[in-house]
């Protein structure tokens, strides 16, 4: 009851869309997950041994510890859940050991920069429920995600450069970290992967990178986006944008959750201008790159609501990757 109602529908919205997923086609996930998924849930017999021994046997301890988890609330047999658990918890710290022990020298390990688009129906995800859909899809899809090296290692997927619910993006990035390449082309791969994905959600580029490639937020010069302004607001647009182009310095007070200080929005947003009805302008990214762009707006704007409708990010500028012209430095030495 503690839940606001915005919150709890944003939930519901997020597991109807995994589940629609689940039902566009059957799982590619390694069967012996999918068993172990069944049998937390109540719809496959209790046979602990051979499910134990089959995961192991396939280098799925991790994964299936981190299942125990994830379902410790809706395991039909609480019981049984706990048990699994306490079983895999030391095969787990063993595997994690090992893993962290070879990770500089895993020549195995694929780092994927993949491109979306998300748009329309799409619009009301923000970065935790993308987060989650492209997870889903990579597992349904059958793809091996690498697990980080924390005390609770989580999939190696990254969006380092956040979008905020209500704002669409042309040319979104994230990163994903497989154990292995995988078997079909990209092309047959992204035409699988978005017959999953939610409506407004398509990936249009897959590319395969250098473990040692640095991450996007390194990289991230300037968001550019578009906004077209309806035509009621257009007057009173109009005349806040000319206010504040004239000006050198625009302080944006964040409040106490910002204990940094006033924010210059005129330095965070170096260009700004109109083309017919569309508002376009650019943000710098940097150590500035979670600032909310629909914030800034209406920080410019003067309005509180949430009355900006429409915003696409349509490209991200990217410097070159310093690393990837010294692969001779960051590549593993085997010995």
């Amino acid at each position: 009851s503690s839940i606001p109602a915005e919150a709890l529908a944003q939930q519901v919205r997020l597991q109807a869309a995994l589940r629609a997923m689940e039902e566009k086609g059957p799982s590619r996930e390694p069967a012996c997950l999918q068993d172990f998924r069944a049998a937390l849930t109540g719809r496959l017999a209790h046979d602990l041994d051979a499910r134990i021994e089959s995961i192991v046997s396939k280098g799925l301890v991790e994964e299936a510890g981190e299942l125990c988890r994830a379902f410790r609330r809706e395991a039909v047999d609480k019981t049984l859940a706990e048990t699994l658990a306490s079983r895999l918890a030391p095969l787990a710290a063993k595997a994690q050991q090992q893993r962290s022990a070879r990770w500089q020298l895993d020549t195995h390990r694929v780092l994927i920069r993949f491109c979306y688009r998300k748009e329309d129906g799409a619009l009301d995800f923000d970065d935790r429920d993308l987060h989650a859909i492209f997870l889903q899809a990579f597992r349904l899809e059958g793809l091996r995600i690498l697990l980080d090296l924390g005390k609770r290692p989580r999939p190696l997927l990254s969006a380092c450069l956040p979008i905020p619910a209500g704002a669409g993006g042309l040319a979104e990035l994230m990163y994903l970290a497989l154990k292995e390449e995988p078997e079909d082309g990209s092309a047959a791969l992204m035409a699988r992967l978005n017959h999953r994905l939610p409506e407004g959600l398509r990936l249009h580029q897959w590319m395969t990178l250098p473990g040692f490639a640095s991450p996007l937020s390194d990289l991230a010069i300037l968001s550019r986006w578009r906004w077209e302004v309806p035509q009621e607001h257009r007057p009173l647009v109009r005349d806040k944008v000319t206010t504040f182009l004239e000006v050198s310095h625009w302080l944006w007070d964040r409040g106490t959750s910002h204990p940094g200080g006033p924010v210059d929005l005129r330095s965070l947003i170096p260009e700004m201008h109109w083309e017919d009805s569309v508002l376009c302008f650019s943000t710098r990214m940097g150590v500035h790159q979670a600032v909310n762009p629909l914030k800034m707006l209406r920080a410019i704007l003067g309005v509180e609501a949430p009355s900006i409708t429409g915003l696409v990010r349509t490209a991200v500028d990217l410097k070159p990757d310093p690393r990837l012209g010294q692969a001779e430095r960051f590549q593993p030495k085997l010995k």
